[in-house]
């Protein structure tokens, strides 16, 4: 969204809440969350400081919020938006305006589910503290508190942050290719003769190109992390090793792997700067032998680094801190003829910050610095970390009661959606079985089960024997899979004599990363669907009720009531000038359905695909657009407007999508 109308905030109103409760997209996420009376028993549902977001007449998210009856308490009970707007900045405007209605020496807190690592990390950048463990229901949540002055829900508005990272972006690439080809005339220089000072300049430009784009990545990211393990192979040892001053370098590496949280370009520089001022105190010393000891490991939970070397050390006098906490030899050279200005020890101080740094050193014995971080609550693989989270939610934390025949169209909607988020989650755990197995063949064998071909015991046994780097994955793809086959089966009964069909398409909208594609019968309405990577259109044909030449080929990625980007139908293929008029029919047809059942806007964009077998000297235009309302209501005369002269047969195949 580019743009936030200032009126789009409201105060939650009873009325409004009703709305809410009706509204399936707000309800997704109908997580099991503590009760908002388990810490405090006296406070209550606070209209005045709930708040919600309407744009354009749709409630797009809300704030609850409950507190004490003297303002001092306050509690953020739920914090929703719509997946269709979500990373939009909305939570983030929704919490700001709530924490700037209150008084600035109030308390806010929350509770946040301890697997939602991303929710936590988002709540911790904002300025919340953690607090106790709390657990309910056999579930761990983390306490999150603050001081309403503490907390800062600042949203960039396009306009502060879109020129600003088109810049930055277009100076990293100017500074990249320029270091690109600078890289390029010294590989050209290169001969026997210079080969050691022009690998010598490579080797330096290559350390600044490295650094440019891991700035700009630093800069771009929400979270900054580094891989100080991978940072001192590859940074600090080379350093070390090609300084002229005789040095044994020592690595203990008691974490192999350790992420932890900062700039990598930051890290970088002060790890230099540790290094470059032990090589210097260790040839100060005049030692025959000069050691340097660089150990990577945790304390209590915490990791660090720890440089340890045998050069000339210092006084102790000049480690006592000052009332800012930074010892006294910060700023002043440390090197033993006083050159230099002290501005490395600035860096580095700055860089940790003087509550995460311990210097020891005793004259002519050495010194030893420690840097101690703080972990990411994103750790190792982000992707993974994020599918653990999503399959936890749909386990443990989602509470929906099933349907039954009495279940009213609402509940049904919601549970749809619900669904839907669950198949979603389905599609990208299968994704991850990619590296060794053929995944449209999982897709395949999954798909079979969830419309009853396939018994379980017979899917169990498949999933068993399926590699995949992660085991746990196997047991995810089964309960999913088990999830949403049960949940399939609830909404078949329930939705009987229902027309559930605009639910039943648009919930795939969630698939905000996903291109989903469908094949759908136009004379019923049914289709069926799933993430483009893991299936072929005509995979679904056999379930659908008709020959593969009546039934209709799709594609869309993202919200369905958007006008931004096209829903794709198409068919199979064209034989003749009466088969092509078939064809267009039939593609009016199903926009007709899916205007009718799916609940497609009529001003939905419509584009076509390019026919996959083309035998005949015309073909359905693959460049036209039009809207579904206009190309429903053609009359058949009009039909052949969207059509046009014929690629060959081979170019046409080969051009075609399957």
């Amino acid at each position: 969204m580019s743009a936030h109308p200032r009126n789009a905030i409201r105060h939650l109103t009873p009325e409004l809440e009703r709305s809410i409760e009706q509204n399936p997209l707000l309800s997704i996420d109908t997580f099991l969350i503590p009760s908002p009376y388990i810490r405090d028993a006296g406070i209550a549902k606070d209209y005045e400081h709930s708040f919600v977001w309407v744009q354009e007449g749709e409630i797009l998210g809300y704030i609850l919020v409950y507190s004490d009856p003297d303002q001092k308490c306050f509690l953020i009970y739920k914090l929703v938006t719509s997946p269709f707007v979500r990373g939009a900045g909305i939570g983030t405007a929704l919490g700001g305006h709530m924490v700037a209605s209150i008084p600035r020496e109030a308390s806010v807190y929350l509770y946040v589910w301890e697997k939602q690592a991303d929710s936590l990390e988002f709540f911790l950048n904002k300025g919340f503290h953690l607090g106790e463990s709390l657990v309910y229901r056999n579930l761990i949540f983390r306490h999150l508190w603050g001081q309403a002055s503490e907390i800062l829900f600042k949203r960039k508005e396009e306009s502060e942050q879109g020129p600003d990272k088109r810049e930055e972006i277009g100076r990293t690439r100017h500074d990249a290719r320029k270091t690109i080809r600078f890289l390029s005339h010294m590989v050209d220089m290169l001969s026997l003769d210079n080969c050691g000072r022009i690998i010598e300049d490579i080797n330096r430009e290559t350390t600044s190109l490295v650094n440019t784009l891991n700035s700009f990545r630093d800069s771009m990211s929400r979270v900054h992390e580094v891989n100080i393990t991978e940072l001192i192979l590859e940074r600090i040892v080379p350093y070390v090793g090609g300084s002229s001053i005789p040095c044994e370098l020592r690595l203990k590496l008691q974490k192999t792997n350790q992420v932890v949280l900062g700039n990598y370009v930051d890290v970088s520089r002060a790890f230099i700067n540790i290094v470059a001022n032990s090589l210097e105190a260790i040839a100060a010393s005049n030692r025959e032998t000069g050691i340097m000891e660089i150990k990577i490991g945790e304390d209590q939970g915490t990791p660090y680094v720890r440089f340890r070397d045998n050069g000339i050390g210092m006084d102790e006098k000049r480690l006592v801190r000052g009332p800012e906490g930074i010892p006294l030899f910060v700023g002043k050279s440390t090197k033993a003829r006083n050159e230099g200005e002290g501005l490395g020890t600035v860096q580095i101080f700055s860089t940790f910050g003087p509550d995460n740094i311990t210097v020891d050193a005793r004259p002519n014995r050495g010194c030893t610095w420690k840097i101690s971080f703080s972990k990411p609550l994103l750790q190792s693989d982000p992707w993974y970390t994020r599918l653990e989270r999503r399959f936890l939610e749909a386990t443990h934390l989602q509470q929906s009661r099933p349907l039954t025949a009495s279940s009213g169209y609402q509940e049904i909607v919601s549970y749809i959606w619900q669904t839907r988020k669950i198949e979603i989650l389905l599609f990208d755990v299968i994704l991850h079985f990619s590296a060794h197995q053929n995944i449209r063949t999982i897709f395949r064998s999954i798909f079979g089960y969830l419309v009853g071909e396939t018994p379980e015991s017979q899917l169990k046994e498949y999933i068993e024997g399926l590699r995949v780097d992660r085991p746990v994955m196997k047991e995810w793809l089964l309960e999913t899979s088990q999830r949403v086959r049960s949940r399939w089966i609830l909404i078949h009964a329930a939705g009987e004599g229902k027309n559930l069909g605009d639910a039943m398409l648009k919930s795939y909208g969630q698939a905000l990363d996903n291109v989903i594609i469908f094949t759908l019968n136009p004379r019923t309405g049914a289709f069926y669907a799933t993430d483009r990577k893991l299936a072929e259109h005509l995979d679904f044909a056999p379930y659908l009720g008709a020959e593969r030449e009546k039934l209709l080929r799709g594609e869309f990625i993202g919200d369905v009531n958007s006008t931004e980007k096209p829903i794709f139908l198409g068919v199979w293929s064209v034989d003749s000038e009466e088969d092509l008029l078939k064809k267009l029919i039939l593609l009016r047809e199903g926009a007709r359905t899916l205007i009718k059942t799916g609940g497609v806007d009529r001003k939905k964009p419509l584009a076509f695909y390019q026919t996959t077998w083309i035998r005949h000297s015309r073909d359905i235009n693959s460049d036209a657009i039009t809207t579904f309302g206009e190309f429903a209501e053609l009359p058949r005369e009009e039909l052949l407007r969207f059509s046009r002269d014929a690629d060959d047969e081979v170019q046409g195949f080969i051009l075609g999508r399957e």
